[in-house]
């Protein structure tokens, strides 16, 4: 019980990560004392969340470590004990 909650928690954490990153700048920053402007930021995959300046180069980083905590939940979810038992069993 206690591996399939740790497992669920990881995935939910890993698709909340993966829907919430920076995807799209919504502007152009060619200088410093423009990119103090709130409108050159991005913005998640809904536009829910608007990020400051430039972190939509956080968009690399936190796909990989999203992938990384879904596929990582799914495998302790699903991963039998070495008993043989199935996980579906309580």
């Amino acid at each position: 019980m206690r591996r399939r909650l740790i497992g669920a928690t990881l995935t939910i954490v890993g698709a909340l990560i993966l829907l919430f990153e920076p995807v799209r700048p919504t502007g152009y920053c060619p200088t410093d004392v423009e990119c103090s402007n709130n409108k050159f930021s991005a913005t998640s995959w809904w536009g829910l969340i608007n990020y400051p300046p430039r972190w939509d180069r956080l968009f690399v980083p936190m796909f990989i470590i999203g992938v990384a905590l879904v596929v990582t939940g799914i495998v302790v979810m699903v991963k039998r004990s070495r008993s043989g038992r199935s996980p579906l069993v309580g």
